[in-house]
């Protein structure tokens, strides 16, 4: 039996000078060349003293998976090593390796592990080498990736795996976005994204290089909001009703985006303090808050709602319309929110977009006011008020670091002070003066010549 066992043992060794035959699965794992286990066929040997490895492949560059054909090219591909000098063994092999690589090039890549398309949102969401986002950034990524997807079903065939992009392809989607009224700035985050996503699972994916990696960014000019008006203002608080004066009321008294706005919860409002802590959306990541004191007109505004229905969201309708997600995460009902507040200001005589732009123009409409106008005038409003810009910034959430030490020392006495100078008064008409000549005749006056004297004055204005 122990003899039998050697003889078995002894036909699977390999012949000196053949190298060793082994089999590789696509997860890279490694079996002797009669296990039954599916992969394809490499060799290893040694050269000039470096170990080599190859994946073996056939006359038409397939990779090879079948045993005795495995065998064939082994022999075919080791025979010089067999026979002749040693100069001119090196030198035929050499020569035939150089061959079989050049062969086995794309049967390398073929061979390795396949990252498919639909897999790559996933792969994406497990991967340790993607940065920390936060979920809204995150749901803003999802629908960059479903997009994209969706363009390469509608514009290419056979992309079945991430490798199958090509620059070509980026180039391609990217135009499509041009030529189809993206912004700059909508351009930059969806080419930004891809980018990244690829370079992450590149080498997951077995890619060769970044298919994004050359798109250039566009050059974007911001477009700011202008200020609104004390008269505007007054204007657009009193014609609103219900949930909208309410949402317009936040955005001017405290200086908070649309988002934070929309989705302000009761928990974060302090009626008896005068006081708002909340953790801006755009800056959730920090996990730091900004406290906002409420001003006497705001408080008005918040506290028609009785105490027994002052729970969950503050605006429950806009709290839904913003948060909603369709089918695809995408949220499809905030355009709703911008668009009722754009009607509104131009029902009260505001010009929302720059002259010359949207409607009937065909030029991509540029927004000079919006519901970001609010927050521009909060800080102007301060800043006239004499508020200490650190005050300012710390209160509508800015990110200046040069300032960070100062909103540490923001507490909630300063923050209740500030927001008492907010009062949407009309401006005061100048004090009038009095010529010195109109003065003098003015003591002079009495019952007799008054009359005179008013002709006189009469008569210099005129």
């Amino acid at each position: 039996m122990e003899t039998e066992a050697k003889t078995k043992k002894a036909k699977t060794r390999s012949a000196r000078g053949t190298g060793r035959l082994y089999k590789r699965t696509t997860d890279g794992k490694e079996f002797p060349p009669d296990n039954k286990t599916p992969g394809v066929f490499w060799i290893q040997y040694t050269l000039n003293g470096k170990r080599q490895r190859h994946a073996l492949t056939g006359k038409d560059g397939k990779p090879i998976t079948d045993l005795r054909q495995a065998e064939a090219e082994r022999k075919r591909l080791t025979a010089p090593m067999r026979a002749g000098k040693r100069e001119e063994q090196l030198e035929a092999l050499t020569a035939a390796l150089t061959q079989a690589t050049s062969e086995t090039a794309q049967a390398v890549e073929d061979a390795a592990p396949v990252l498919r398309v639909a897999e790559g949102w996933q792969a994406y969401l497990s991967s340790q080498d993607r940065p920390d986002t936060g979920e809204r950034t995150l749901t803003d990524y999802a629908g960059i990736w479903r997009g994209f997807m969706d363009w390469l079903g509608e514009h290419t065939e056979n992309i079945h795996s991430l490798r199958d992009i090509t620059p070509q392809i980026a180039a391609a989607y990217a135009g499509s976005l041009t030529k189809g009224a993206a912004s700059p700035n909508t351009f930059n985050k969806h080419t930004s994204f891809l980018k990244l996503f690829f370079r992450v699972l590149g080498e997951e994916a077995g890619l060769k290089a970044n298919p994004f990696e050359k798109i250039r960014r566009k050059s974007i000019k911001t477009n700011s909001r202008r200020e609104l008006t004390i008269a505007e203002l007054k204007e657009i608080l009193t014609k609103a009703t219900g949930e909208l004066q309410t949402l317009l009321a936040l955005g001017t008294f405290t200086g908070l985006r649309l988002g934070d706005c929309c989705t302000l919860k009761w928990g974060e409002v302090d009626l008896d303090r005068g006081l708002i802590r909340r953790i801006p959306n755009k800056t959730a990541k920090s996990g730091k808050p900004v406290l906002v004191g409420i001003p006497a007109a705001l408080f008005d505004v918040l506290a028609t709602t009785p105490p027994s229905r002052r729970k969950g969201y503050v605006l429950p309708d806009y709290a839904a319309a913003y948060t909603h997600e369709s089918a695809k995460s995408k949220a499809t009902r905030r355009p709703e929110i911008t668009k009722e507040i754009q009607a509104h200001f131009e029902n009260c005589g505001i010009k929302t977009h720059k002259a010359g732009t949207g409607g009937d123009t065909k030029k991509r409409a540029v927004v000079e006011v919006g519901f970001h106008s609010l927050r521009h005038t909060y800080v102007s409003l301060h800043a006239e008020a004499g508020t200490p810009q650190a005050m300012i910034q710390g209160n509508v959430g800015h990110s200046n670091p040069a300032m960070t030490q100062h909103y540490l020392h923001v507490n909630e006495e300063t923050a209740f002070k500030t927001a008492q100078v907010l009062q949407l008064e009309d401006p005061k008409p100048a004090a009038l003066t009095v010529p010195d000549w109109i003065a003098e005749k003015l003591e002079g006056m009495t019952a007799k010549n008054w009359k005179q004297i008013k002709a006189e004055i009469m008569e210099a204005k005129a």
